[in-house]
């Protein structure tokens, strides 16, 4: 029994550990500026996997529950009912970790490609610059030679 708690306290642990990385998260985004189509992605995916994570906690607490209202030796079945829900815990939790890593892995490739996309206008804006120095040098050489032809 008391291995049951031992795992219950875990994944409680684990619960609450997800919950403030998804927090982390929420709060890294909100601190940058992205555009809309971020916003509406990786936003609702992690609203979605704080969902999960509560009521993932809210499981446990209820596992908790039964298995300390019940000080007697909890019967067979009952116990492997525990148990089997231990094991679908520990397996969502995982899938939960996965979703989380691939969702901050997506943020950080949007990250990367917005930086991408920023330095390449940057270098556009140099090389329009230098155009329209060389058009400006240009038309001032045509207009002196106007000024010059009879």
């Amino acid at each position: 029994m008391s291995t049951a708690r031992q795992q219950l306290e875990a994944q409680r642990a684990e619960a609450e550990r997800l919950r403030q990385r998804v927090a982390e998260l929420e709060a890294q985004a909100a601190t940058e500026p992205t555009p809309v189509s971020e916003k509406e992605g990786p936003g609702q995916v992690l609203e979605q996997l704080e969902s999960l994570v509560q009521t993932k906690d809210q499981e446990i607490q209820t596992l908790k529950s039964q298995t300390g209202g019940t000080r007697e030796a909890p019967d067979t079945v009952e116990y492997e009912e525990i148990q089997q829900k231990v094991q679908d815990l520990e397996t969502r939790n995982v899938e939960l970790e996965h979703q989380l890593r691939v969702t901050e892995h997506s943020l950080e490739e949007a990250r990367a490609e917005r930086e991408q996309a920023r330095a390449e206008v940057g270098r556009a804006a140099q090389l329009l610059d230098v155009r329209l120095f060389e058009l400006s040098e240009l038309r001032e050489g045509l207009a002196r030679l106007a000024e010059g032809a009879p």
